[in-house]
């Protein structure tokens, strides 16, 4: 089916109130090998990023600056949430940076909004083919200090064009 879609991917933080530092690794578990990435099912296997979208809810932190990093494959990650984000390289297909904009985690608005130029590491939008499959995977990288309480929900979503 073509046309533009939004596909959407949540997860539960660990269960422990953090202080992120930049480069810290958000998941849903601080155990390394329990962690599972965000996976967003596109339907195709060409098409492309238009925008994303971050939204934590449970709040009482301050601004959020993070990375949202796309995979073509499930990715293997070395450390559990709020420890340093290290993942494989392979499948990596880009990243893209998400900011907020002037919000807090407890609004009931508390989006953070990817601006389309000049925030990925490929310009926006990031056309993207993938090997095999119809299934994108996704991490979320700090890249600011910033704290949140416990267990907090992330939903990230991808705005995308399927021809």
């Amino acid at each position: 089916m073509a046309g533009i879609i939004n596909v959407s991917a949540s997860f539960t933080t660990a269960t422990d109130a953090a202080a992120y530092a930049s480069g810290d690794l958000i998941a849903n578990s601080a155990t390394p090998g329990s962690v599972t990435p965000l996976s967003f099912a596109v339907g195709v296997s060409q098409f492309r990023v238009l925008r994303a979208r971050v939204k934590l809810s449970l709040g009482g932190g301050s601004g959020f600056i993070c990375r949202l990093h796309l995979y073509s494959s499930s990715p293997t990650v070395t450390n559990g949430d709020n420890g340093a984000w290290l993942s494989t390289e392979s499948g990596w297909l880009g990243s893209v940076a998400c900011l907020t904009h002037s919000v807090t985690f407890n609004a009931p608005d508390g989006v953070a909004g990817c601006p389309e130029v000049g925030t990925a590491s490929f310009p926006l939008p990031m056309a993207v083919a993938l090997p095999s499959g119809t299934t994108v995977y996704g991490l979320l990288e700090a890249r600011n200090a910033f704290s949140m309480a416990a267990a907090s929900v992330a939903t990230v979503t991808l705005e995308v064009e399927r021809p």
